[in-house]
């Protein structure tokens, strides 16, 4: 492996942490998540649905990697809102470029947990919008018609719904 490649890349992917996600900023969240704390969760998430999904760890493993990596053409696209992505074209290989130093099958494993990074993908908007709407329930817009493929992530929504977002309070 090339190590200076690599190193690009890493420094990369620390500009994650500095890009919002837009959507928020569209609903007057004042600071909003990074793409990098948004990656975080969603890698987290993947693992779950994943792991409950099949009972396998590799597979698991590959879904929270796959999910990390999910939104890394964003450190060169910016987090662009739907409406940014209709008038602006965008190329649809940054991800294989930014990873050509890793092993081509390395990505073509993707498709084997495409579904479960997608689901966590959708919860984590979920789980995101309900903590926001205590500052502007508008947010909540983004989750009205969401979709889930796996029976673990509409479990998930399903609970994350009901459930209030601040689970210290117990100890209130």
């Amino acid at each position: 492996m090339d190590l200076n490649k690599l190193v690009k890349f890493i420094h990369e992917m620390g500009s994650l942490k500095n890009i919002p996600r837009s959507g928020w900023l569209k609903m007057g969240i004042k600071n909003p998540e990074s793409v990098a704390e948004h990656s975080f969760r969603t890698a987290i998430i993947a693992f779950f649905i994943a792991y409950l999904e099949t009972n396998d760890f590799e597979k698991a493993y590959k879904a929270s990697f796959f999910a990390l990596i999910h939104d890394i053409p964003e450190s060169r696209t910016l987090d662009l809102h739907r409406l940014s992505k209709r008038y602006v074209n965008v190329k649809s290989n940054i991800f294989e470029e930014q990873l050509e130093f890793l092993p081509l099958k390395i990505l073509k494993e993707i498709d084997d947990v495409k579904d479960f990074v997608e689901d966590a993908d959708k919860l984590e908007l979920l789980f995101q919008a309900k903590e926001y709407s205590e500052f502007t329930e508008s947010t909540l817009i983004y989750t009205k018609n969401l979709e889930f493929k796996t029976k673990t992530a509409k479990s998930i929504a399903e609970v994350c719904r009901k459930r209030d977002h601040r689970w210290w309070m117990e100890f209130e």
